[in-house]
């Protein structure tokens, strides 16, 4: 069962995403993804809406 996202820890991910999107690093999106889906399951909005902010594909 996945849980619910905080606006706290939305907020880390999206600043998360953000840098790795500006270094070019796609290793560390593919970790963040990772982390999303595994704490939160692929269903979730939040996490959804997170995955639309990566500008490179994982």
């Amino acid at each position: 069962m996945s849980r619910s996202m905080t606006t706290r820890e939305y907020e880390q991910y999206k600043s998360a995403i953000f840098t790795a999107n500006d270094s070019q690093d796609k290793e560390a999106l593919r970790q963040i993804q990772k982390q999303l889906i595994a704490n939160f399951g692929p269903d979730n909005m939040d996490v959804y809406r997170l995955l639309k902010y990566f500008r490179y594909n994982v």
